[in-house]
């Protein structure tokens, strides 16, 4: 017969348990967040803007969709004016509105500011 355990120690490893829980979900969200962010650009994003943020090629007679991997873009654009381009659309860039959460604007902004180059 296997010996059980007595309740305050059950209670314990329980309360251990629901914290460690707990703390691992505040992570994930973060984690989720990115993860998010890598899945809405490589399905939205990429198929204009490149998977490497490079940019690609434009239809004729329009602007070539943005480098994200130019420095001089990205030291001139705040976060929330790449929210707003986002939301709203720019030249061929169409707007998303409100397809996106704050929290997915936020981590995609974050995923395009990685472009940057160091």
């Amino acid at each position: 017969m296997t010996p059980s355990l007595p309740r305050p120690r059950l209670r314990w490893g329980l309360l251990c348990a629901a914290l460690a829980s707990a703390g691992c979900h505040r992570g994930e969200s973060s984690d989720t967040s990115a993860a998010d962010a890598e899945q809405i650009f490589s399905t939205i994003c990429a198929k204009c803007h490149g998977s490497d943020g490079k940019g690609g090629l434009a239809a004729a007679g329009a602007n070539a969709p943005r480098n994200f991997c130019d420095a001089a873009f990205q030291s001139s654009r705040t976060d929330e004016d790449l929210k707003q381009v986002i939301r709203k659309g720019k030249g061929g860039m169409p707007p998303f509105g409100n397809s996106f959460t704050d929290a997915e604007l936020s981590a995609l902004v974050r995923k395009l500011r990685s472009f940057s180059p160091k």
